[in-house]
């Protein structure tokens, strides 16, 4: 791990991302948000006593390696020195998404402001919770989503897509300003892949999402929910599915803001719709999860979002509650949009990071 290569070449497409430093500069300007703080703390806690040396991110990396599935943990060394970054693997490809997207983020920052001198792992897969890789992990790791009660995983932003993320972002503002609640359906809504692991022919609908799709079916007054491609799928299955009609065609997330209530249900693990809708202006229904997200601490059940649980055994009650309670709805819904437009545009994201990435460093010897 000692010979980094340079990535520096990355600053030539910083310009393709969607951010303005302005209001960057401005939010860092700001007291840090109590939420913030706790997830970092919360996040960093078990290293504050002892530390992270060097060597033992370079001892995390070889030992994980070590392990039969270990290059699965898709494990990048970011080294900052001097305002410059670089990177190195053992297995990835450097010019992936979602490492140069970082490193982007990383050198638009270093134009700006003086970045801290620090050596971090970031996890490219959609979590970091392998017991194997935990048994040997001897630092923190960066990861976009992480298991409630691991203790290894840090949460931070995902900066892939953020010029698409900009776009929608934008694109949902202007529709909630056309689509007043009085006007909105009122019926859970919700549309995705057919992701949350293999789907076989004994289990495919006890699967959260194919139970979604399949209460659509029974009780389509309630709620409006259809796959919209078929992720991984054996061709026995995509045929199973499709005589059940569980697909129909993609559409861009804007089109489901006219309905009051928007469905966020875990996929491999967090939903990644879950930061769109609750800019929305719609009442999200969430499925209990121990996956969490960077900013999960800022968004409290009943006041952000309503829950439900994973096998579906609440859904309908849920929903009729809101429907019952069309002013308490309402307010959750408003109350989320607002936390999203302070919270969740990619400035903030940009924030979260340079913030996160001070904390760390002061556990660094």
């Amino acid at each position: 791990m000692k010979n980094f290569i340079g990535v520096l070449f990355f600053a030539a497409i910083v310009n393709a991302f969607s951010f303005s430093w302005e209001v960057v500069d401005e939010k860092l300007q700001k007291p840090m948000p109590d939420w913030m703080q706790k997830q970092i703390e919360e996040d960093l806690e078990p290293f504050y006593e002892r530390g992270v040396a060097l060597e033992e991110i370079e001892l995390t990396m070889r030992e994980v390696y070590e392990i039969p599935s270990g290059w699965f943990a898709g494990l990048v060394h970011f080294c900052i020195r001097d305002n410059q970054v670089f990177v190195s693997s053992l297995s990835e490809n450097l010019e992936d998404v979602r490492i140069s997207h970082v490193v982007e983020v990383l050198n638009d920052l270093a134009r700006h402001v003086s970045l801290p001198n620090v050596d971090f792992l970031i996890s490219l897969w959609d979590s970091y919770d392998h017991p194997l890789y935990l048994e040997k992990t001897y630092c923190p790791v960066f990861t976009i989503c992480k298991l409630r009660h691991n203790k290894k995983g840090v949460l931070f932003p995902e900066f892939r897509h953020f010029s698409y993320r900009k776009r929608l972002f934008d694109d949902i503002v202007k529709t909630n300003d056309v689509c007043p609640w009085k006007t909105k359906i009122e019926k859970a809504f919700w549309r995705g892949m057919t992701s949350g692991w293999n789907y076989t022919l004994y289990d495919w609908d006890l699967r959260p999402r194919s139970r979604l799709v399949l209460l659509s079916q029974l009780k389509p007054d309630l709620v409006d929910a259809f796959f919209t491609s078929a992720f991984s799928l054996d061709l026995e299955i995509e045929e199973i599915m499709q005589s059940y009609h569980c697909f129909t065609s993609w559409e861009y997330p804007t089109s489901f803001v006219p309905y009051k209530y928007l469905v966020s249900i875990d996929g491999n693990t967090f939903a990644s719709n879950f930061w769109w809708q609750l800019l929305s202006n719609s009442t999200v229904l969430k499925m209990d999860s121990d996956y969490l997200e960077w900013f999960y601490k800022g968004v409290l059940a009943f006041e952000h979002y309503v829950p439900f649980s994973d096998d579906l055994g609440d859904f309908e009650e849920k929903v009729m509650w809101l429907r019952s309670h069309d002013g308490k709805a309402f307010q959750i819904a408003e109350k989320a949009s607002l936390f999203a437009k302070e919270h969740l545009s990619n400035e903030s994201l940009v924030v979260y990071f340079y913030r996160l990435l001070q904390a760390y460093a002061a556990l660094l010897y």
